[in-house]
C-alpha cells in the first residue's frame, strides 16, 4: 500500500502512523510501506501511534523536465511594444 494512503487510512481509523523514526523531518508520505509494528489485527487504542517502514520509491529521474531536447521556439514580442507614429 502507498504511505499516503496508508497514512490517510489510518486517521480516518483514529490511528497515528509515524516512521521508524518519529523526530525525522522526512514525514511518512512516499513509497510503499513494506512493514508495521504493531502488527495487523492488534487491538489498539484510539490515536495510539503505529510505527510503518516503507520502502522509498525509486529514483529513476521520473519528474525531471528540464532541459527539454529538442528546444521550444522562441517567441518574440517586439511587435507588441514597437511604436507605429
Amino acid at each position: 500500500m502507498q504511505a499516503l494512503n496508508a497514512w490517510l487510512l489510518g486517521h480516518d481509523h483514529g490511528l497515528l502512523l509515524q516512521g521508524p523514526d518519529p523526530d525525522s523531518p522526512e514525514p511518512v508520505m512516499h513509497g510503499v510501506v513494506i512493514d508495521q509494528q504493531p502488527a495487523p489485527k492488534t487491538l489498539l487504542c484510539r490515536w495510539d501511534p503505529v510505527t510503518v517502514w516503507i520502502q522509498p520509491p525509486p529514483d529513476e529521474g521520473t519528474g525531471v523536465r528540464e532541459p527539454r531536447r529538442p528546444l521550444p521556439p522562441v517567441r518574440s514580442n517586439r511587435g507588441y511594444f514597437e511604436d507605429d507614429s
